[in-house]
């Protein structure tokens, strides 16, 4: 049987339980949190192998988890997939929402490849009108 970690202890896996019952549809933390929470029970090294996983990457999660919580273990915006539209664009597209409510997403496609001369999926497009 492995040792326990001095990282892990019962109040820092119902933490992470509890933030992970708060997670929203946030992938990467949720796995990250899952992680910290059955290393408390299985071991950092038997964890590390089921989510095919460094062990020092596990302790890296835990330690960044004791530190500064759940935000620490959210990926970096640098990280995340930059948008083809900028500003000016998002204007673009609310105005001729606000124009016209009951507009379509294929609509808005249309009229975003004719003004805008960009190429936007349907699903990138409603995304931004659910912004609006």
């Amino acid at each position: 049987m492995s040792r326990k970690s001095l990282l892990l202890s019962r109040e820092l896996a119902e933490s992470a339980k509890s933030e992970l019952k708060k997670m929203g549809s946030n992938a990467l933390v949720s796995r990250k949190l899952e992680a910290i929470t059955a290393a408390c029970g299985f071991g950092i090294t038997e964890v590390a192998k089921v989510f095919n996983v460094r062990q020092m990457t596990l302790h890296s999660w835990i330690k960044h988890f004791r530190v500064s919580g759940i935000e620490q273990l959210k990926a970096p915006p640098s990280r995340k997939r930059k948008s083809i539209l900028n500003d000016s664009d998002k204007a673009v597209i609310k105005k001729i929402i606000d124009e016209n409510p009951q507009v379509t997403v294929d609509f808005m496609v249309q009229k975003v490849e004719e003004i805008l001369e960009k190429k936007i999926s349907r699903s990138s497009m409603h995304r931004e009108m659910k912004k609006k």
